[in-house]
């Protein structure tokens, strides 16, 4: 038989218990004695009278005294138990008390999952006896607490006040494993309560053979949080391009898939996109159990930049994240100059006819991200390439050195070249670029090989995780562009640069090679028809305007998806910001300061503290933006399975925790050990008595 306090700290205020009596006592006067023998007979019966005055008075103090007593022990929140209480055996407790505090605990279905647990952990505190300790600790933590065993409950329940829902997936090995950690010290009874709604995401990621220390000896006693299964369950998987390009006023198709984690169909579920906090357009999708649904939305971006949206899913009852966050950067105009080396007086028959084409289709100035310049060979060495950011080279003959210290410079401040072969390539003119200083080439150009249509060799390999081809993973795109025959082309030998699309004999088609803060290409065949028929296949419109947006400094199909919450953001920029810093900025609005390295010829920083979903900024040294064309902002996100709220079952768990002893019990059954009474409501009630009785008696007198 016991009684605690779930706030003991007032009951300091039982202090204020003796104010009535020292007001009594300071206002008591002394009295002068005159006697009147003519009203002695009077007095007698005063006396009387003053004996039952004086007993009023006396009650009135005792009464405003215990309304003072039980005011501060109403505040203190007494809990009166019975029986064994809250933990078995006998002797000190040392307690851990992990508490699931993952964004699926919000998902109870009537939104108190996380408050009941709470609620849990509060009691499972406010039950350790003289002697005990405890320690609490959320699933989900930065690493940096302190955790260690207290006996104080003050300071204990202060800690559980502070602990909020997080965005990412609970996770159990570090948690359990600091438990161990903390109750490796000897104590007479060692417990580890586990509050939690069994979410089935987090034991996914468990493996019991990472934790450094386990001790059988210690039962797991696991209080699952009841929860209320809703009938729709889904979240919004993933966000991404539906075009090509990203531009000011450009038409801008976004797709964003809806996954179904429930058993039942799910109709008429409304899917929102806004951009920069601006409602654009809503549409009713119906998702399969189970199963996904793509939603497909139009839309544009008035201006050049960076920009945030979200994609949010809105329908009654629904449970899981409703929203995902991404990033655009939308280019401005890319100016590119397109150099001529064949002209011809047909335009069908130029070597530029389909590269100028596919770089802008419709032909007109606002209609696409990129504004080809095409002029000729001899026009190289009179043009500025100050205003460009990318310089493509189609069947030029030679090179002179007055346009080679151009190029030079022109590629190490951060632009772009892609070089185009041709029938009037002159390789050694080019070849010295393999082997200047700095290198341009990515290759060396070798002997030609020149062959029929009908017997031309196919595309067999491309890197699909680069920039500039990421499109292709897409099996239509993908067939397009390997079905292409190459009949006629230069073969290289390699001068440093890496492979990105090579043909089925092993010859390298397209290699690319990073000089200071720019990229140099090289393509081994014609930009024309002349040696193959790219420029007729499906796929030549997407890759020449990859490759034109990857060396102009921009990201091919720039929407960032963002990053799972907790994972590491790579910072990239030119070598010239090495031992600079930059700050990222949080959505909470808290600054963090990013000192940039030097990693492989490139100023590099890994950002850690990604722990809210949300828009991050990046506030980059001066000039950095327009020289990278990084993006400033990128978005964070609950991992998506985080909303599945697929439960694990008791057997499974003991499974995944053996040898670990493992109890499975529904949080009501924490008050298993004894019976325990609430005293606030009795306690109230005889303030409230107490209360009425003292103005009662107060109107007597």
């Amino acid at each position: 038989m016991s009684v605690s306090f779930l706030y003991p700290v007032f009951l300091y205020g039982l202090a204020a218990a003796s104010l009535p009596v020292l007001i009594h006592l300071l206002n008591r006067r002394k009295l002068k004695r005159i006697r009147f023998p003519a009203v002695r007979f009077i007095l007698l019966s005063q006396k009387r009278i003053s004996r039952s005055y004086r007993l009023r008075h006396w009650l009135l103090l005792a009464l405003r005294t215990l309304a003072v007593f039980f005011l501060a022990l109403l505040l203190a929140n007494p809990i009166f138990q019975t029986g064994a209480g809250l933990f078995a055996g006998g002797g000190p407790v040392d307690l851990v008390v992990l508490l699931d505090n993952s964004l699926s605990m919000t998902w109870s279905g009537d939104g108190d999952g996380f408050k009941q647990a709470k609620e849990a952990a509060r009691l499972l505190i406010s039950g350790l006896n003289d002697g005990d300790r405890a320690a609490l600790i959320p699933t989900n933590f930065s690493g940096k607490e302190p955790f260690r065993l207290k006996g104080q409950k003050e300071i204990l329940l202060k800690e559980l006040d502070a602990i909020e829902i997080a965005d990412g997936t609970a996770n159990f090995a570090v948690t359990l494993g600091k438990a161990y950690e903390l109750l490796s010290e000897p104590a007479a009874q060692k417990e580890i309560r586990l509050i939690t709604d069994m979410g089935l995401t987090g034991w996914d990621q468990f493996s019991l053979s990472s934790l450094k220390q386990v001790d059988p000896s210690i039962p797991l006693k696991t209080l699952r949080v009841v929860r209320k299964q809703p009938p729709l369950n889904a979240t919004v998987k993933e966000v991404r391009l539906g075009g090509q390009s990203v531009g000011a006023n450009l038409p801008l198709q976004i797709e964003a898939t809806v996954a179904n984690f429930g058993d039942g169909e799910i109709k008429e579920l409304l899917v929102q996109l806004s951009i920069d906090g601006q409602n654009k357009e809503q549409k009713l999708t119906t998702v399969p159990p189970r199963g996904e649904s793509t939603v497909s939305f139009q839309t544009r971006l008035a201006t050049p930049g960076a920009h945030f949206g979200q994609v949010t899913l809105k329908k009654e009852g629904l449970a899981g994240n409703p929203a995902v966050n991404f990033a655009l950067d939308a280019q401005d105009k890319l100016k590119i100059l397109v150099v001529d080396g064949d002209p011809q007086t047909s335009l069908a028959q130029s070597e530029t006819f389909f590269l100028s084409r596919a770089l802008n289709p419709a032909g007109e100035k606002d209609s696409s991200l990129f504004l080809p310049t095409v002029i000729l060979a001899d026009g190289l060495a009179a043009a500025s390439l100050d205003s460009y950011q990318a310089v493509i080279l189609c069947n030029v003959a030679s090179l002179p050195d007055a346009w080679l210290a151009k190029l030079q410079s022109f590629v190490q401040q951060g632009g772009g070249l892609l070089i185009f072969a041709g029938d009037r390539v002159q390789a050694e003119s080019y070849n010295r670029l393999a082997h200047s200083a700095p290198p341009l080439l990515p290759a060396e150009l070798r002997e030609r090989k020149l062959g029929a249509e009908s017997s031309g060799e196919k595309i067999d390999k491309i890197d699909l995780t680069h920039p500039a081809l990421q499109g292709f993973s897409d099996a239509i795109l993908s067939e397009s562009m390997k079905s292409a025959r190459v009949w006629g082309y230069a073969r290289s030998a390699s001068a440093g640069g890496a492979v990105l699309v090579a043909l089925a004999n092993g010859d390298s088609l397209l290699m690319e090679r990073r000089v200071g803060a720019g990229r140099v290409m090289l393509m081994a065949t014609s930009a024309d028809r002349d040696w193959n028929d790219l420029p007729v296949k499906t796929a030549y419109l997407p890759f020449v305007q990859g490759l034109a947006s990857h060396l102009a400094g921009g990201k091919r199909g720039s929407l960032d998806g963002g990053i799972p919450v907790g994972a590491v953001k790579e910072i990239s920029l030119p070598p010239a910001y090495v031992g600079k810093s930059l700050r990222v900025i949080k959505p909470n609005r808290q600054d963090a300061e990013v000192f940039l390295s030097g990693e492989k010829e490139r100023a590099a920083a890994r950002f850690q503290d990604n722990d809210r979903a949300g828009i991050y900024r990046l506030a980059l040294p001066a000039g950095a933006d327009k020289e990278t064309g990084m993006t400033q902002i990128y978005a964070v996100n609950p991992p998506f399975l985080e909303s599945r709220l697929d439960e694990i079952s008791a057997p499974e768990l003991a499974a995944k925790l053996k040898p670990i002893p493992v109890e499975v019990i529904p949080i009501e059954a924490l008050q298993q050990g004894g019976k325990r009474m609430d005293l606030a409501l009795p306690l109230l009630a005889l303030l409230i008595v107490t209360l009425l009785f003292e103005g009662w008696l107060a109107q007597r007198l």
